[in-house]
């Protein structure tokens, strides 16, 4: 009996490769197995990531009617089978004073030739050429726009701030859930993916791009953590019977300048920590 292969449990989500972990893509798998040197690789080079079917983007463009040229030989006219009568004359109206008009029949061609057509488009169009308006006329109209319009005021798009450089001297954590990453290296022999780290509790490395992506493209998924300031607060009760404010606060950097500024009637020093 020949020897049998090795079970496959698991297998990546896009291209259906054996895998060491559930929900695992090719992209994925490659960089395990560059990360770790596995003898017989699934991939000679990264993959090509591929679009899932529910995310395909499908173009329906409307069915596009071409006109036909006319033909050239000319139609014969078009013979009327009735003749309209004639509208009646003031002298033969009615005793009562109404007047009844035959209808009224326009001649027109039923399908303008391919000759007009190409004229019509060849007919150069005028260019449109504003005139200049005076200061004093464009300042009054643009006050007047705004007062007839309130809604339309001129507003200002914040610039887009780009997340700080990381310092892997400090403390790293993940932006989705806070958890820790202990940092390995941050010079790993991979081009792309040079940070290697542990995250939480995980047994397994998680490879990282050096500004803290997953894949080269992908959002961002580390930060430093932020370093933390502690207060002293001195609560008193307020005494002002016309204030809306129950207490009063006091904010100190140590605990010592709190206790040196405290004054009759505190009711607690409290520490507060804030993220810096």
């Amino acid at each position: 009996m020949g020897k049998r292969e090795p079970e496959v449990r698991y297998r990546t989500i896009d291209g259906g490769h054996p895998a060491p972990y559930p929900d695992m893509t090719d992209e994925q798998l490659y960089n395990y197995e560059v990360t770790f040197n596995v003898p017989r690789r699934t991939f000679d080079r990264p993959p090509v990531p591929v679009t899932p079917r529910g995310e395909e983007v499908t173009i329906r463009r409307e069915p596009r009617l071409v006109e036909r040229p006319a033909p050239q030989e000319a139609a014969p006219p078009m013979t009327p089978s009735f003749s309209p009568s004639p509208s009646p004359s003031p002298a033969s109206a009615p005793a009562s004073g109404r007047s009844f008009d035959a209808p009224r029949y326009t001649a027109r061609p039923a399908r303008e030739t391919r000759a007009e057509q190409v004229e019509q488009l060849e007919q150069p169009t005028q260019a449109f050429t504003p005139s200049a308006p005076s200061a004093p006329s464009s300042a009054a109209s643009g006050s007047a726009a705004v007062q007839a319009h309130p809604d339309l005021q001129p507003t200002q798009i914040p610039p887009t701030r780009m997340p700080p450089p990381l310092d892997f001297s400090r403390p790293v954590r993940l932006i989705t859930t806070k958890q820790p990453v202990e940092i390995i290296t941050t010079r790993a022999r991979h081009p792309v993916y040079k940070v290697h780290g542990y995250i939480g509790d995980d047994d397994v490395v998680t490879v990282f791009t050096h500004d803290g992506r997953l894949s080269e493209n992908g959002l961002r998924y580390l930060e430093n953590v932020p370093q933390q300031h502690q207060l002293y607060v001195n609560v008193y009760a307020n005494t002002d019977p016309l204030s809306r404010d129950r207490y009063l606060l006091t904010q100190h950097e140590s605990r010592e300048h709190a206790d040196a500024a405290a004054q009759a009637g505190r009711l607690a020093c409290v520490a507060v920590e804030l993220d810096g």
